[in-house]
């Protein structure tokens, strides 16, 4: 109720007003009612609405005695007067219960209009109410179908990075792989490379080996052959000095005693420059003296054939041919 009064503050004043108003209507009307000719016996008074309840009033009211013609007169008038103030109370009544019935249904008709106004109002209020629910269902939904979005796009941003870094893992490994495979190979092709030059070097090395071996067994082939050639040629040499020698020795008195060994010195012209017999059991002084004086006699000795077969200092064992 007092929802209502703070709601219409102004038709709850007005209602207020009419209610005073009929109430001092009906406190004026009641004092009016009790001015009443001194000859009429006293009535009490109400308000007259019903046809049927004035015509039943005035059954009970008791017939005054007869006036004379002049207040017969005046009381037909005074009671057609009252006739006319009944009806006109009657009609004032009716008037007031058609506004009185006119207020209650506009009351009514407010109450009505009122309560469809709540009526409408909590309609409304219901509907402004599901709207903000189906509105917050809604952001609800778009900030569910927004977070499941956002979760979706980091899901996805995540599984692009996981790709991405999975790739360059790959990547990299490729690149790993491929350098090691690189390195392995250029390390394979150094390897091989230098085993080639290994082999090449130990080839080579094989190969100067072979041809030192070989060109030390040429050179000691020609050694050889050059020794035997230089010691044929040396033994023709000291063949040919002995020969020279023994053809100019003469037999000592004493007769031989047997073979010297005779040291030469010698120019390489052949010219003697000293002779040196060694003293041996088998040669005695004599024999001594005789080979030297034959050597002596020799001079100048058979010449070298060759450089290589000179010796500055010669030795030979001098064996007398008896």
């Amino acid at each position: 109720m007092w929802d209502l009064i703070r709601r219409h503050p102004k038709a709850v004043l007005v209602a207020l007003l009419i209610h005073l108003f009929l109430l001092a209507f009906f406190v004026i009307n009641l004092d009016w009612h009790r001015d009443t000719p001194a000859a009429a016996q006293p009535i009490k008074a109400r308000a007259i609405i019903d046809p049927k309840e004035v015509a039943e009033l005035k059954k009970q009211i008791p017939d005054a005695p007869e006036p004379p013609p002049v207040e017969e007169e005046k009381q037909r008038e005074q009671e057609l007067a009252e006739q006319k103030r009944l009806e006109e109370e009657k009609k004032a009544e009716l008037e007031r219960q058609q506004a009185e019935e006119k207020r209650q249904a506009e009351l009514q008709r407010q109450r009505e209009e009122e309560k469809k106004k709540q009526a409408e109002l909590k309609r409304k209020q219901a509907q402004e109410k599901k709207r903000l629910a189906e509105l917050k269902r809604k952001e609800e939904e778009q900030r569910k179908k927004a977070e499941q979005e956002k979760r979706k796009k980091e899901a996805e941003k995540k599984r692009l990075a996981e790709e991405k870094k999975r790739k360059e893992a790959e990547r990299r490994k490729k690149l790993e792989a491929e350098k090691k495979r690189k390195e392995a190979e250029r390390r394979k092709k150094l390897a091989e490379e230098k085993r080639r030059k290994e082999q090449e070097r130990l080839r080579a090395q094989e190969k100067a080996l072979e041809e030192q071996r070989m060109n030390a067994l040429f050179a000691e082939e020609q050694a050889e052959l050059e020794r035997a050639q230089v010691a044929g040629m040396r033994s023709q040499y000291m063949g040919a000095i002995k020969s020279r020698v023994e053809s100019r020795w003469l037999q000592p008195p004493g007769g031989v005693t047997g073979s010297c060994e005779v040291k030469v010195k010698q120019a390489s012209t052949g010219k003697v420059l000293d002779v040196q017999v060694l003293s041996s059991p088998t040669c005695n002084s004599m024999m001594r003296d005789s080979v030297e004086k034959a050597v002596w006699r020799a001079d100048p000795l058979p010449k070298a054939p060759d450089p290589r077969v000179f010796d500055r200092e010669i030795k030979f064992t001098f064996e007398p041919q008896t």
